[in-house]
């Protein structure tokens, strides 16, 4: 059944299609043959104008666990046909991180020059930071809230194998609902928050979108566009001890995905980029490789995370 709907001739879906082309798939090692283990997505920092053009900074967006001990990495996107896998370089020869990560939260900013890969055909957008998020602050002040409904878009490992192929890069889309948000609103030394959705290894990292609502109870907010509100950063467990009747000591512990998944805030995601930014480029922001405009270069083997 086709879920999008038709508006004055344009078929309109629930979640922009550009989300999806946003979100993408990260493996390690080797290249030509990748195991794909998580998810990641591209955000844009605006930068101001120029030639009346829009111009942006870019950066991938994942979890800290995803990226540590790693120096490289691979990222899979679409072309205009077919797809193509990318080499990201997470380190310096000295070892030292070519990405930031947040002191307080599972979150790492990368700066990526996504133009090569643009020249190439790539079909790279990314979340503009200033239109398409919504921090804690105003996912209360739109009625966000516990049974709003939202969407999970990542690489459950092996479950999407078979939409990572030769020929489309496909995250796969699962819907769930807030389950615990209002806690954050009132402590501010939280930032993550609660979402019933089940989501397996191969997630983390992937975006966490708000649904759009059009009904809501009288005299209360509600928000009417899909944005990003966070990222994946772990499913709970539910743990449960099984005790010996001989002995009564405990004698195994069994676990199991609970259906509860942790989101780390849009607050945290642009908090790490601004940290990237003084990263990569110091105090000093005109010295940016800005994106949008694709330049012609050759054929890159590698997108390279900019070493401050």
């Amino acid at each position: 059944m086709n879920t999008s709907k038709k508006l004055g001739g344009v078929f309109m879906s629930i979640i922009p299609r550009f989300f999806m082309e946003a979100t993408v798939v990260l493996g390690r090692l080797p290249i030509s043959n990748p195991r794909w283990c998580a998810t990641g997505f591209v955000v844009g920092r605006y930068e101001g104008t120029q030639d009346g053009n829009e111009k942006f900074s870019t950066y991938l967006i994942t979890n800290r666990h995803v990226v540590e001990n790693e120096e490289k990495m691979v990222m899979q996107v679409n072309l205009q046909n077919g797809v193509k896998a990318y080499l990201l370089s997470l380190a310096s020869e000295n070892s030292t991180p070519n990405y930031s990560a947040h002191p307080a939260a599972d979150v790492i900013a990368c700066h990526i020059n996504i133009n090569p890969a643009l020249s190439e055909g790539a079909q790279l957008p990314f979340f503009d930071l200033r239109h398409h998020t919504l921090t804690l602050q105003q996912m209360r002040d739109t009625g966000v809230c516990e049974g709003g409904l939202a969407y999970t878009l990542g690489f459950p490992v092996s479950i999407a194998s078979d939409f990572v192929n030769s020929t489309v890069k496909t995250p796969v889309c699962r819907m769930g609902c807030i389950s615990r948000v209002e806690n954050v609103y009132h402590d501010s030394s939280s930032r993550n928050f609660l979402i019933d959705a089940t989501t397996f290894p191969g997630n983390s990292g992937g975006p966490v979108i708000s649904r759009p609502e059009n009904i809501a109870i009288t005299d209360t907010p509600y928000n009417t566009s899909a944005n990003l509100i966070g990222l994946v950063s772990a499913y709970l467990p539910y743990r449960e001890v099984l005790c010996s009747t001989q002995t009564h000591r405990d004698k195994m512990i069994s676990e199991e995905n609970s259906g509860l998944t942790v989101v780390v805030s849009v607050d945290s995601i642009k908090e790490v980029v601004e940290i990237e930014r003084t990263r990569a480029y110091g105090a000093a922001s005109n010295d940016c490789i800005l994106s949008i405009e694709p330049y012609k270069i050759g054929t890159p083997v590698e997108i390279p995370a900019c070493v401050g």
